[in-house]
């Protein structure tokens, strides 16, 4: 995955100037810095959510900058974007299988998928009848990378991963 030379702009106010990445299959990336430094718009962009103003976007080596969102998912590059990322009227198991409407093309590869997605959230396994708002913010985080892992993305981009756990949130903030 790649990105090269973007720059991008709400209206005339440009926030992204001229940035350039790589990574590499296996490699592993942190965006850092502070809130309002393009961080999120910067994932938008790489998922087809913007179009950039300049430069352009790359997956396994073809350029995508002009692809939409829904194609570059299908080509393996997924966005879980900040905040809750889960229906919260539906149970665990229905998020998941919702999550299906993008195997279209190939239903059969769904049950296996979801079952390798409880093996790596336990937790959730035992939830899959628990509708997604009852969960903990940490749940309902494990629940969107579930979402994620079903589509086995090349490239999975992450905005705002946390544990979702006020208290965890409060217990780190006071030392």
């Amino acid at each position: 995955f790649a990105m090269r030379g973007v720059d991008f702009s709400y209206g005339r106010l440009q926030v992204l100037f001229d940035v350039s990445l790589q990574v590499a299959p296996g490699e592993a990336l942190a965006l850092l810095g502070t809130n309002g430094a393009g961080k999120s718009t910067l994932l938008r962009v790489a998922a087809g959510l913007e179009q950039p103003s300049a430069g352009q976007v790359e997956l396994a080596g073809r350029e995508i900058t002009r692809a939409s969102a829904e194609q570059r998912v299908r080509d393996g590059l997924v966005l879980i974007p900040g905040g809750r990322s889960v229906f919260g009227d539906l149970t665990v198991a229905e998020n998941l299988q919702m999550t299906g409407f993008l195997l279209r093309r190939s239903p059969k590869q769904l049950r296996p998928r979801i079952a390798d997605a409880y093996a790596m959230f336990p937790r959730l396994a035992d939830r899959r009848d628990q509708r997604a708002a009852t969960l903990s913010g940490g749940e309902q985080q494990q629940l969107a990378l579930c979402k994620a892992v079903i589509l086995q993305p090349r490239v999975l981009c992450i905005d705002e991963l946390s544990l979702g756990d006020r208290k965890s949130t409060r217990l780190n903030s006071s030392h």
